[in-house]
C-alpha cells in the first residue's frame, strides 16, 4: 500500500483489523452503526484505517490487505494447485476470493511441503 494508514484502532478485543461486510445496509440506519467498525462500503473510513492499495489505488480492506487485488492474485494462481478433490478446491478458492483480511482465508499446502512429520497413530479419530 502506498499511503500509510493512520493507526486509528487500538488492536485489542474491542477493535478490528479488517472491514466488516454487513448483512444489511447499516450506513442507512445510523443508530445501528458501531464507530469501532469499518464497513466495506465506507470508503473514507477504510482509507483512513488501512491506507490506499499501491496496485488498484482503492482503500484497503484490512491491515496491509486489499481484497480485490489479493482475490485477483489468488484467482490467477488457481491453475497452479489442486487438492485432488473438486469440492475442497472450490471451498479453498471461495475463501481466497472473499477474504478481506490476511488471516481470514485458506491456502492449499501440498503434503510434500511439510517437513519433520511425526507418525502418531492410524485409523479411528487420529
Amino acid at each position: 500500500m502506498d499511503e500509510k494508514p493512520k493507526k486509528l484502532w487500538k488492536y485489542d478485543d474491542n477493535y478490528q483489523y479488517h472491514v466488516t461486510i454487513p448483512t444489511i445496509d447499516t450506513t442507512i440506519e445510523s443508530e445501528n452503526v458501531d464507530e469501532r467498525v469499518v464497513y466495506i462500503g465506507d470508503l473514507e473510513k477504510r482509507k483512513q484505517a488501512y491506507g490506499i492499495c499501491g496496485e488498484c489505488k482503492e482503500p484497503g480492506t484490512g491491515e496491509n490487505w486489499c481484497q480485490s487485488c489479493n482475490a485477483k492474485r489468488s484467482k490467477d494462481n488457481f491453475k497452479n494447485w489442486t487438492s485432488g478433490n473438486k469440492v475442497i478446491d472450490e471451498f479453498i478458492q471461495q475463501s481466497q476470493l472473499n477474504a478481506v483480511y490476511y488471516k481470514k482465508y485458506l491456502e492449499w499446502i501440498p503434503f510434500e511441503k511439510f517437513q519433520n512429520i511425526t507418525y502418531i497413530a492410524e485409523g479411528g479419530f487420529g
